[in-house]
C-alpha cells in the first residue's frame, strides 16, 4: 500500500513538473504593441523545473530588466493556495524575494507572477518540486 501511494505521489510530481513552463508569457492591451526579446523573469529560486531537497524558505524572481510586482502566488499541485506573507515592492526593481512563512511539504509547486513596467503587463508561471 504504502509502495502504491508512493507511486502515484512520484508520477503526480513527475506529470506537474512536465506541465509548459508560462515564465515568459506576455499579456498586452489592443493598443500596445510587442516588444520582442523580452520574457519577464530571467531567473528564480527556485529555478524552473527544480527538485529541491530541503527546506525552501524563500521565493526569488530575477526579472529581466525593471518591472514593479503586482502579484506573486504560490500553489500546490492540488490547486491549494499557500499564503505569501511579505509586501511587493511599489517601485521597479530587478529582483523581488518573498519570505515564506510555512515550510512547504513534499510535492509540487506553482509560482505565478504578474508585473508591469512602462506601458506593457507581463505574467507567468514556473513550477518546482520539494522532495
Amino acid at each position: 500500500m504504502l509502495k502504491t501511494r508512493t507511486l502515484a505521489l512520484a508520477l503526480a510530481a513527475t506529470a506537474f513538473l512536465a506541465m509548459p513552463s508560462m515564465a515568459q508569457g506576455h499579456e498586452h492591451g489592443a493598443s500596445h504593441g510587442h516588444h520582442g526579446g523580452m520574457k519577464g523573469v530571467s531567473a528564480s529560486v527556485p529555478a524552473n523545473g527544480e527538485i529541491v531537497k530541503g527546506k525552501v524558505d524563500k521565493l526569488v524572481l530575477e526579472f529581466e530588466h525593471p518591472m514593479v510586482p503586482k502579484s506573486v502566488q504560490l500553489m500546490t499541485d492540488a490547486m491549494e493556495r499557500i499564503e505569501i506573507d511579505a509586501t511587493l515592492p511599489a517601485r521597479a526593481v530587478d529582483r523581488v524575494e518573498l519570505p515564506l512563512g510555512e515550510t512547504l511539504e513534499p510535492g509540487g509547486y506553482q509560482v505565478s507572477w504578474r508585473a508591469s513596467a512602462d506601458d506593457h503587463e507581463m505574467s507567468g508561471s514556473f513550477t518546482f518540486a520539494v522532495r
